[in-house]
């Protein structure tokens, strides 16, 4: 087998390990043990028997001082259980009290495959049975093994290219390093400055037990990266109870603090096209007490747990993302929720993200988007709502994104009562709920000419404070009248008077078709608080061709070329080449207005 990801790297480090540790080579899977457990050393191998097992390795090599390294060279002979294990060479317990690493130790699966070639086409050639192993001493590594249950509690331990059903679980295990592993559930328990990067697996938890056991939470738990190399495909994980209904958390945060997700592919299959479980609720889910969380550029999609008999069939749940629990300053930024690799909103949840006071919350300083180049998400694609606010939640931030085909709305405020649908603005904004109900704006008009678009309406809010009226353009209005926010315009700041009023009369720099309906959101600068979607109104005027950056007045190759030409510079708001209209910037969102309108010829 192999993962291809990790083998240059894997090759360098086997190298290294083995220049400096002396090695010992299991060759049968039973595990008799005819050495002195208590003082055989690698030197002690083989014992009368003349083989040696893998309790006879753990034991030579915990009596032997030094790193270590366990290698394996199983006859083909000697194989058993091969109606569970096809093509592997298993190591079957008798008794899994030695298997227990508590010097440092290398344990190098590989080398079966190395011993008796690639049998086994769906991964590694060895593989355990009848129990786990624990690695207890710093600095190890494990690689190479196929469904095993692992438990690390040494530090800057090195875990990589298993395969199969594996688990892995970190417990107290600081600095340690999970990577381009096949299996089912990496554990993150009470172990600070841990790394998941490269990963195919159902579920991924970290859990700090702040209140139950008073350890502290988890600290810096990175989980993805940047690159494509670091990017885990976590498929989603979730079970059916006995009256069938579903539930699982797929990301699960309890109780940690800096924790990065990042650049994650979240409850689809790897390809990004289907969903990766029926019973998986939640996508990232915050329980517990979480601090100084970044959710970033990850797609979530799939998250819609699918109710079974006998009392649940035909109920769906779901959340691609459930921020509960207590503690501050999560930001939910770039990443796209509810579709998938190809961008179509087709693997939506019941709803995107909820800010909940499940778990003993309200979470404080939530920011859903951000007001720089990237920072927004694409909501959309979900059966109920893409944003939803529960009525004790407030001062959460929702800027610059992108929601739409939403099955209800865009965004949800919900009044104490937790009555949905959308909330009547109230004189001086005095009504209490999610986000305080904070008033949306009242538009009154939209007129384009070219490449910008005057806004005018104006806001009935909090007396003497300062908004940011945020302006979106739409394909379609809301079946509501209300909403959605497809395409992000621009936005202005504006006051409210003593009697809580501001006028709103901007001029946006942003093209905008006769055919599109804009919509706007208020964000109460003092609190945060971010209202739900304006009603919609309709664009009068000119107009403009949509994702013609040449000007020729049709959507062709001239434009694709402007645009791959200019791509990555900043032109400005208002430049011809900034197609969408909201950055400045020559990106990928430009790119997409003209192939959404290409062949699109203008009057």
């Amino acid at each position: 087998m192999t993962n291809a990801r990790s083998l240059p790297a894997l090759g360098v480090l086997l190298a290294a390990s083995a220049a400096l540790s002396d090695t010992v080579v299991v060759t049968t899977g039973f595990d008799d043990i005819d050495i002195d457990w208590q003082t055989a050393t690698i030197a002690d191998l083989p014992g009368p028997d003349g083989k040696v097992s893998f309790s006879e390795a753990m034991i030579a090599t915990n009596n032997t001082p030094g790193h270590d390294r366990i290698e394996f060279a199983i006859p083909q002979s000697e194989w058993q259980l091969q109606f569970l294990f096809p093509g592997r060479a298993v190591v079957k317990a008798i008794n899994t009290f030695f298997w227990r690493a508590n010097d440092p130790v290398t344990i190098d699966g590989t080398t079966q495959t190395a011993f008796t070639g690639d049998t086994n086409p769906d991964g590694w050639e060895v593989a355990f049975f009848g129990g786990g192993v624990f690695v207890n001493g710093d600095d190890s590594e494990v690689t190479g093994i196929d469904s095993l249950p692992l438990d690390v509690t040494g530090d800057n331990a090195l875990i990589h290219g298993m395969s199969g059903t594996t688990n892995i679980t970190l417990y107290d295990s600081h600095g340690s390093m999970v990577r381009d592993n096949f299996g089912t559930t990496i554990k993150i328990d009470r172990s600070n400055d841990v790394t998941v990067i490269g990963n195919t697996v159902r579920r991924v938890r970290v859990q700090g037990f702040v209140s139950e056991f008073g350890t502290g939470p988890v600290l810096n738990t990175r989980i993805g990266g940047p690159t494509l190399a670091e990017r885990n495909y976590i498929t989603g994980y979730g079970t059916h109870n006995g009256e069938g209904y579903p539930g699982g958390t797929t990301v699960e945060l309890f109780d940690t603090t800096g924790t990065i997700v990042e650049n994650n592919w979240i409850g689809t299959t790897p390809d990004g096209m289907s969903s990766g479980s029926n019973a998986s609720t939640q996508g990232i889910g915050f329980s517990g007490e979480n601090h100084d969380v970044l959710i970033k550029d990850n797609r979530i999609a799939g998250i819609l747990g699918i109710g079974m008999g006998p009392h649940a069939a035909g109920f769906l749940f779901g959340y691609g993302i459930l921020v509960g629990g207590t503690g501050s300053g999560v930001v939910i930024t770039g990443n796209t929720i509810g579709l998938n690799a190809l961008g179509e909103p087709v693997l939506g949840s019941v709803t995107g993200i909820e800010v909940s006071d499940y778990f003993a919350g309200p979470m404080q300083d939530v920011t859903i988007g951000g007001t720089n180049a990237g920072q927004g998400n694409e909501i959309a694609g979900h059966l109920f709502n893409g944003v939803t606010i529960e009525p004790s939640v407030s001062g959460v931030l929702i800027a610059g994104n992108s929601i739409h085909t939403n099955g209800e709305l865009g965004i949800e405020l919900l009044n104490t009562g937790f009555n949905y649908g959308v909330t009547p603005n109230d004189p001086l904004d005095t009504d209490i709920g999610g986000n305080g109900l904070q008033n949306y704006p009242v538009l009154t008009g939209a007129d384009a000419a070219g490449a910008s678009v005057h806004i005018f309406g104006s806001l009935d809010s909090t007396p003497n404070r300062v908004f940011a009226i945020e302006f979106f353009a739409n394909t379609e209005c809301n079946p509501t009248g209300f909403g959605e926010g497809e395409r992000l315009l621009g936005r202005v700041d504006v006051m409210t008077n003593g009697g809580g009023i501001a006028d709103i009369d901007a001029t946006i720099m942003s093209p905008v078709s006769g055919s599109e309906w804009i919509t706007a959101t208020a964000t109460d600068r003092t609190t945060n608080n971010t209202s739900e979607f304006s009603a919609c109104v309709g664009v009068t005027g000119s107009g403009a061709c949509l994702g013609d950056a040449s000007g020729n007045a049709v959507v062709d190759v001239d434009d694709l070329n402007m645009i791959l030409g200019a791509w990555g510079t900043e032109v400005g708001a208002g430049s011809p080449l900034d197609l969408a209209g909201a950055d400045g910037w020559v990106d990928v969102d430009d790119l997409n207005m003209v192939l959404a309108h290409w062949g699109t010829a203008c009057p």
